[in-house]
């Protein structure tokens, strides 16, 4: 199943691969096989696709009355209007609120999948961009500092263009209220740090570059996307900041990549992070 033309939210072909048996699990049925089979059908990512355009809307096009359904926690998602919207977007599957309740029984189980599946929808997303940095020159081609810079801005791109990263938010938010959100999130960046990091890793590998000792390749990863979603902050409220220049195609994040590896990348000392400042900063 694809979504619509022009769909912001990821490309058709990397999110029909997936499969969805472990993501969407309220579904109505006792068996794990049938629900894994109905997990995947062309009907339910069709309910599920639309509620992620109805968030696109809510997120984008000012209406009022789906701003406020955002503000009192996906209130806007509710059974006739994604109902409606997958009517629109995919009427060849015939979709009905019948076999909407088929599925869900309670509009809190379609609530609860629909989250977890926008957070692999994200996951997806960031892949398939990370994957374009490398079709556009790759990890091994270049000046470190040039891949590390079109890395960065891809990342901020990102942000600025999906509703997914806004959504993001909205269900980091709640995640302690909701176990199965909370499952979601801390899968979600599980699969996010894993996919930042194996990329520079390749940058890191390519220059013939070690980490300090003491620096693992967990914590690379996690302040550098740490400092992504900071900059994403700051970038969603249209602050008048140096945060991206799209006519160079670089980013204050690039910046900020480049100096972290100052840091932490062992430049031939053997120092540990702390021994380098101490020897570079020494006390007065």
């Amino acid at each position: 199943m694809a979504f619509v033309q022009g769909e912001p939210w990821g490309e058709a072909s990397d999110l029909a691969e997936v499969d969805l048996a472990e993501t969407v699990t309220n579904l109505s049925r006792v068996r794990a096989k049938n629900r894994a089979r109905l997990a995947n059908s062309d009907l339910t990512r069709a309910f599920l696709n639309a509620a992620l355009r109805l968030t696109d809307q809510a997120f984008t096009s000012g209406d009022e009355e789906l701003v406020e359904g955002t503000r009192q926690t996906l209130s806007y998602l509710s059974r006739p209007r994604v109902v409606s919207r997958a009517q629109h977007d995919y009427p060849d599957l015939v979709p009905t609120e019948a076999k909407f309740r088929d599925r869900w029984a309670g509009q809190q189980d379609f609530i609860d999948d629909f989250i977890s599946y926008a957070l692999v929808v994200r996951q997806v997303s960031l892949k398939t961009a990370l994957g374009r940095v490398l079709e556009a020159g790759g990890a091994e081609n270049g000046d470190t500092s040039e891949i590390l810079h079109r890395i960065a801005y891809e990342g901020a791109v990102l942000v600025l263009e999906l509703p997914a990263f806004r959504l993001q938010l909205l269900t980091i938010a709640s995640a302690s209220a909701h176990p199965m959100v909370s499952r979601g999130v801390k899968g979600m960046y599980a699969s996010l740090t894993a996919a930042w990091f194996g990329l520079y890793e390749r940058v890191l590998a390519a220059a013939g570059l070690e980490l300090r000792p003491g620096v693992t390749a967990e914590e690379f990863a996690i302040v550098l996307e740490a400092m992504g979603e900071g900059l994403g902050l700051r970038l969603l409220a249209e602050l008048d900041e140096p945060l991206v220049d799209h006519a160079a195609q670089r980013s204050l994040l690039g910046k900020a990549a480049l100096g972290l590896m100052l840091g932490f990348v062992d430049n031939g000392d053997g120092m540990t992070l702390d021994a380098a400042v101490n020897s570079r900063f020494p006390r007065a």
